[in-house]
């Protein structure tokens, strides 16, 4: 449970503590989650005052809580910037932020880095060796300028200070071998480094230098945690060190504006982790498969560094956003989003806040209590649910996802290519779709599609096909996949080759690592893979795909598929690529091809797959992804063959360890819910015990009827 008093609650409750402490570990918690400012733990240079740290630790003791310390430089001494006024954060325009409480200073600056690494270390001598102290969550929400929000509309981009300019020519010389390669890639006529300035806008025909200023930014972040690491680390070795992400994760978020790269950061922490507000203020609506999208990209994103993922923040209350308020959250919200959490293999839930938000934007938001700290009914039920997790722990501690055949390309170079490809002016897409959101909206919309079929899809990045990863998969789903390297086309074609799936679509690997383009699209010769090379691609509403042949299963002659944005065709290599379908269009192209390369299959789709789906829910697209999974042969280990709720409400999820197989039934409705669901695998059971409710359930020829009331969950061993 999320704990912080005089920071967004006023100074009186500290006297509330030992009430506090007592009421969360009644109604069912183990840990409480201190919040730590290093403005109020040093109010003068040098001048330590963490006697309130004590008194979090002493009172958890009493009541037999273990503490984790959230700790937040952002919200760093006002000293600070008037005794290094050159450490300002400053935008590509030349502004500064004079910081108001937050966001802190830059640490690009030597000397305030060195004051930050002091209070880091003199944090952990103070705490590192009280027996209820669990672990450290050293940056909340990582981003390169965090808790500012400007009065003018356009976002800006950080850091120009001149350290952060130092910094960026550094790595630039790690970059590249001498100036003369600096320049040949940048297109410029530097004598040397230290005339190398980050680029503050676009230029027309000039590309490289814009990636390679998002690319170093990316790295800054993981470093930057790296070193927040390393720092507490030379002082206390025994205690776990975690980090977490805002609940859009990298897969939904912008690298231009500072925000991170989940698999970078996951590499540094011995638990990465991220947040999840399912009817958080900014949020149109609830949405089950966004959250599960969010869970499954952290849990992908540490499990490709050996990590385990935690939830760093879970919301405890309404949502309040200013002047607005989002839908009230229930008692069974609460207990539903923990299940689903646990479900997509999340080893910590950290609730937040045990108070509501007093004052600030999000006044009276978020709060699991009341605000004068008496007991809801939505504490009493995340408490109930807490305790039946912890009964079960070493069943949930060691649990995983099943291994799965399919795989969605989550592709960093396209999100940092939409800076060169959609400077601000989205204008020439449709309903004035940003270039993030046509490549975030791409890889949902597909999951979407998953999700509704009791799928368990992996996401995997450039860099782990670059080692091999695909060698564990049987599809691969690349969908605005505009970017690619050389050492992922590769792996790419050897996976085809070898007997792999390939689903792509309009502009696939258009770009090379360098910001060029290849003689052909796709470059580094993938149109081999593909069947043909693009003769024809344009920006569009809407487009229409008829069926000319019946090759993917369920796809029907005659049958039309919807596209939007984009609308191309290829030019066939080989009499071999199949023509599938065309475009309903006064020059029909060629744009649905399903070529045999090697031993295995692509499927070439052009207009954009992933993102059509997620604004149309196109019934004919969802019949090609799941005909692309047929084709390869691809079996689910668990679905719905009957539901009386809409399936992308109904959430089936497999967990297994060594010995046995768990399945979660989550109804994410406010309606009772009659499903009847098969099991794929090999279940030795007649019946399954919910071990939430008790009951038994029984099992047939792998089949289970299951009835859900409103926002229940069903949990149990097969």
């Amino acid at each position: 449970m999320w704990y912080g008093t005089e920071t967004v609650t006023p100074p009186e409750l500290r006297e509330s503590l030992v009430r506090d402490f007592d009421r969360i570990r009644k109604v069912g918690f183990r840990f409480v989650r201190g919040w730590v400012n290093w403005r109020d733990a040093e109010p003068k240079q040098d001048e330590y005052h963490l006697g309130f740290v004590k008194s979090l630790f002493d009172a958890a003791k009493a009541h037999g809580l273990d503490i984790i310390l959230q700790v937040y430089l952002e919200f760093a001494p006002d000293w600070l910037p008037k005794i290094f006024p050159d450490s300002l954060y400053v935008s590509e325009t030349g502004s500064k932020i004079v910081p108001a409480g937050s966001p802190g200073v830059c640490l690009d600056h030597p000397k305030a880095r060195a004051k930050a690494e002091e209070f880091l270390k003199r944090l952990a001598i103070e705490v590192k060796d009280n027996p209820n102290f669990y672990g450290w969550d050293l940056w909340s929400e990582p981003r390169v300028v965090q808790w500012v929000y400007h009065p003018s509309t356009p976002r800006r981009i950080y850091c120009y200070c001149e350290n952060s300019i130092i910094r960026f020519r550094h790595w630039a010389t790690m970059r590249y071998k001498d100036i003369y390669e600096l320049n040949r890639a940048w297109h410029r006529s530097f004598n040397t480094f230290e005339e190398v300035e980050p680029p503050r806008f676009v230029v027309l025909h000039y590309a490289r230098e814009n990636l390679d200023w998002i690319t170093f930014n990316i790295e800054k972040l993981r470093e930057d945690l790296e070193w927040r690491t390393k720092t507490v680390k030379q002082v206390d070795q025994r205690h776990i060190i975690t980090s977490h992400t805002h609940g859009r994760t990298s897969a939904l978020s912008d690298p231009l504006f500072g925000n991170p790269d989940d698999w970078e950061m996951a590499k540094v922490v011995d638990t990465w982790g991220t947040s999840l507000y399912p009817k958080h203020a900014g949020r149109v609506a609830p949405d089950p498969v966004v959250d599960a999208f969010v869970l499954d990209v952290t849990r992908c994103a540490s499990r490709a560094s050996n990590k385990n993922f935690w939830i760093g923040e879970l919301q405890g209350g309404q949502g309040v956003g200013g002047l607005k308020i989002a839908d009230p959250i229930d008692p069974e919200d609460i207990s539903v989003w923990m299940w689903q959490c646990i479900a997509h293999e999340a080893k910590g839930i950290n609730i937040y806040h045990w108070y509501p938000m007093m004052w600030g934007y999000e006044s009276a938001g978020y709060g699991l209590a009341n605000p004068n700290g008496s007991i809801t009914d939505r504490a009493k039920k995340a408490g109930e649910t807490a305790q039946t997790i912890l009964r079960h722990q070493q069943d949930l501690l060691g649990a995983r996802s099943p291994s799965t055949e399919v795989a969605l390309l989550y592709n960093i170079h396209s999100y940092k290519a939409v800076w060169v490809l959609q400077p601000l002016d989205f204008s020439n897409l449709p309903d004035g779709t940003n270039g993030i959101r046509l490549i975030s909206d791409s890889l949902l919309g597909v999951y979407r599609v998953l999700f509704g079929q009791g799928f368990q899809p992996d996401f995997v990045s450039l860099e782990q096909i670059e080692n091999g990863c695909l060698e564990n998969y049987k599809v691969l789903m690349a969908t605005a996949c505009f970017t690619m390297t050389r050492s992922a086309a590769v792996e790419i074609k050897k996976f085809v080759e070898s007997g792999g799936t390939l689903l792509s679509d309009s502009r696939f690997a258009w770009i090379k690592e360098d910001g060029y383009i290849d003689s052909e699209v796709p470059s580094y010769n993938l149109s081999s893979v593909i069947g043909g090379v693009e003769n024809e691609a344009k920006t569009v509403d809407t487009t229409t795909i008829e069926v000319i042949k019946n090759t993917l299963p369920g796809l029907n002659l005659g049958e039309e598929i919807r596209g939007r944005v984009y609308q191309s065709g290829l030019d066939l290599l080989e009499l071999e690529s199949q023509e599938v379908g065309i475009t309903k269009s006064s020059t029909p192209l060629r744009s649905l091809v399903v070529n045999h390369f090697g031993k295995g299959w692509s499927t070439y789709v052009g207009t954009n797959v992933g993102y059509t789906y997620e604004s149309t829910r196109d019934s004919g697209l969802a019949k090609l992804i799941m005909g692309v999974l047929q084709l390869a042969g691809v079996k689910r280990n668990v679905e719905i063959l009957a539901s009386t709720t809409p399936q992308s409400l109904t959430e089936l999820r497999l967990l297994t360890n060594d010995q046995e197989l768990f399945l979660f039934a989550i109804n994410h409705s406010n309606k009772q819910n009659e499903l009847l669901v098969k099991i794929n695998t090999q279940v030795n059971r007649d019946s399954m015990q919910d071990l939430i409710s008790g009951e038994e359930i029984k099992i047939e020829s792998n089949t289970i009827k299951l009835a859900l009331k409103s926002k229940q969950v069903i949990w149990g061993r097969l």
